[in-house]
């Protein structure tokens, strides 16, 4: 009898060691085995469909709120974010995380699962049956470029990491991290292979899916961020050059009367052409989460005086270079006569501004005033996030339908000037000329040509290019990384509106920045403790 509980014993332990052997190589060791299961196109597209599931969303992202690009944005000098459902993206610029802090590890665990379903396919989906073989190899083209995709991104925020190019076996999985030339090398090897199967554009259905004009505009942006500003002009080039044949362009509102950036944020924007990398109904809780709790919504992104102090006046001057009597005016009333670039109002709710049918207080300190600041679920800065919050929303604040651009074509064309600019080409004309194309979309002059001379001047003007057309949309990490003056940016008190009270700027709180350790993540002690191939980032 106890012969044979060992028996029975030795056999669990068998049978356990082997499902989990399994697990690492099917997607499920209960499922249907893979030689019965890819034969249909159905069963490619399901599968295609999930490796998409990856894409970041805007506001929300109920399976993963740190694959929330606006959230983000609380990372870096734009905004303060303060929710109860990702104090992370609260306590990294506080520096109160650790290698074990929940958003390292979801984000590196959760990127790493999209590219094994991706590999996974790519080892799979030639014995299924599909009538036009071009279609077939399209699939598998989208799969190769989305494995990519998770890697660049990856990279970006932990610096080197380990490259996965097939579903790893349960002896595989301690792979060391690459060198900074491998992982750049790899990604854009993948991106230039899917190239040739991939189409020009989709039909309006298949807009999500990857095209070359975005294999070639994630070139542009892999090169940017390695520094290769040769390479990333030739790819963005490429993209500006052949944007008819890829159906881009900057985004026109249909009434002449309608600012055409505004107008991209809200449902007309759905079909705009500027979108290069999109995911449908990924801002449906736009409204909910960004508005004024007085509307409904949680207030969780509040932004700095730092970003609303980057706007210029509509005549194409900074606030600080206007004189202190002008500057004062403009910290009391950021909007002081309408008189400043519209992308500011697109984007940002000031005090004492009526939106929808409420007049937006931060700082009358009443308690009937739910949006007082510093108050839970209200504003931290005396500002308040207004990108993508459509009004029509109002009425449907958990269940609206807008899109999100996660890459759209005006990075490409901003990726492309400061390239130019970086590679010493900054007397081209091409910089003015883009970067004009870009301010008048949105409303604003020409620049200055003999003010913007040379590339120290060019350089500042496109840094505060980028900062104010892609505010709030989740890029601005990335750029403070890239031209490393995140410790200079992100140290120190942070301020939000002016208080009249107290006659000073509200002090919403006081960050801190480490450069030899914060310009990447941590690997997560998870994988640390269970990878002995793994080396922690310096200072982690």
């Amino acid at each position: 009898m106890k012969k044979l509980r060992y028996i029975t014993l030795i056999t669990l332990c068998l049978t356990s060691l082997c499902s989990c052997k399994k697990f690492l190589e099917r997607d499920s060791p209960t499922a249907t085995t893979d030689d019965k299961f890819w034969k249909l196109e159905s069963d490619l597209r399901g599968n295609l469909d999930a490796v998409y599931g990856g894409m970041p969303s805007g506001t929300l992202n109920y399976s993963w709120h740190s694959n929330s690009f606006m959230h983000l944005e609380g990372t870096s000098d734009n905004l303060v974010f303060k929710t109860d459902f990702l104090s992370d993206a609260t306590n990294i610029p506080l520096g109160l995380t650790t290698s074990s802090t929940g958003i390292y590890e979801q984000y590196y665990q959760k990127s790493y699962n999209y590219i094994r379903i991706a590999s996974r396919f790519l080892e799979h989906y030639s014995t299924a049956y599909v009538e036009d073989l071009k279609i077939k190899e399209r699939y598998a083209a989208e799969a190769k470029a989305l494995r990519a995709w998770y890697h660049l991104r990856l990279w970006l925020l932990y610096g080197p990491v380990p490259i996965v190019d097939h579903s790893l076996t349960a002896n595989e999985a301690t792979k060391a991290r690459a060198t900074q030339a491998e992982i750049v090398k790899f990604i854009g090897d993948e991106l230039l292979a899917a190239i040739p199967n991939l189409p020009d554009s989709y039909t309006e259905n298949d807009n999500y899916r990857l095209s070359r004009g975005f294999c070639y505009t994630a070139l542009s942006i892999l090169y940017l961020n390695a520094k290769d500003y040769v390479k990333a002009a030739e790819y963005a080039k490429i993209v500006i050059t052949d944007k008819d044949k890829f159906g881009y362009d900057l985004h026109k509102a249909t009434d002449p009367k309608v600012n055409s950036y505004a107008d991209l944020f809200t449902y007309n924007g759905v079909t705009s052409k500027e979108r290069i990398l999109y995911k449908k109904n990924a801002n449906n809780e736009a409204f909910f989460r960004q508005a004024p709790r007085s509307l409904g919504g949680k207030a969780v992104g509040s932004p700095t005086a730092s970003l609303v102090n980057s706007y210029e006046t509509r005549q194409g001057k900074t606030i600080q270079e206007l004189g202190a009597d002008s500057l004062t005016i403009y910290t009391k009333q950021p909007t002081y006569h309408n008189n400043r670039d519209p992308r500011l109002s697109t984007s940002i709710l000031v005090p004492d501004e009526t939106f929808i049918n409420r007049t937006f207080q931060p700082f009358i300190q009443s308690t009937s005033n739910v949006d007082r600041v510093g108050q839970t679920q209200s504003t931290q800065t005396g500002y308040l996030t207004k990108k993508y919050v459509d009004p029509s929303d109002v009425s449907r604040p958990y269940s609206g339908s807008l899109g999100f651009f996660i890459i759209r074509y005006a990075e490409v064309i901003l990726t492309y000037v400061e390239a130019l600019i970086e590679k010493g080409d900054y007397n081209n004309p091409d910089v003015i000329t883009y970067i004009n194309m870009i301010r008048n979309r949105a409303g604003m002059p020409n620049v200055t040509a003999t003010q913007y001379n040379t590339q120290e001047k060019l350089r500042e003007l496109l840094r505060r290019e980028r900062r104010v057309e892609f505010a709030l949309e989740g890029t601005r990490l990335y750029d403070i990384r890239r031209w490393k003056i995140a410790e200079q940016v992100m140290n120190g008190a942070v301020y939000g509106a002016y208080n009249p009270e107290t006659q000073s700027l509200y002090l919403s709180e006081t960050r801190i920045f480490k450069a030899n350790r914060d310009y990447v993540w941590p690997i997560p002690l998870k994988e640390l403790n269970s990878n002995p191939n793994m080396v922690q980032s310096d200072n982690w």
